[in-house]
């Protein structure tokens, strides 16, 4: 009887922990990333065409938080309520603002010629 239990409390203990795992592996996060962009970033990339992350953000501001990337450059929002303002500088004097909708929105990306040079995150679910 004594070997039953021992057999059967392993048995049990590798189950537990094949759950525990495999629930480990699926987190929010993973499912809420985009384009390499982890949940709940703000991510700048460099250029409009690539895969290389310059820049992550995820603090909430009532400002902006100053930036340079560009010029040219591509962002994405992960967050899934926020929107986030950025700041584009075209050149010439031409400063132009770009709201980036929530992460369930097609709006929450951009790709830009201009020079980002500053992004701002807002508990706003809407742009």
């Amino acid at each position: 009887m004594r070997n039953g239990l021992r057999k059967f409390a392993a048995t049990a203990a590798v189950g537990v922990s094949v759950l525990t795992m495999s629930l480990a592996g699926a987190t929010g996060a993973q499912a809420d990333s985009q384009d390499g962009c982890p949940y709940p970033y703000v991510c700048i990339y460099d250029g409009p065409s690539s895969e290389t992350i310059v820049a992550e953000f995820r603090d909430i501001t009532s400002y902006y938080q100053n930036t340079n990337h560009g010029p040219g450059f591509a962002a994405v929002n992960t967050r899934n309520q926020d929107t986030v303002w950025l700041r584009i500088d075209y050149g010439f004097g031409s400063i132009g603002y770009q709201c980036l909708s929530n992460a369930s929105h097609d709006q929450n990306s951009i790709s830009s010629i201009g020079t980002i040079t500053g992004i701002k995150i807002t508990s706003n679910t809407s742009c």
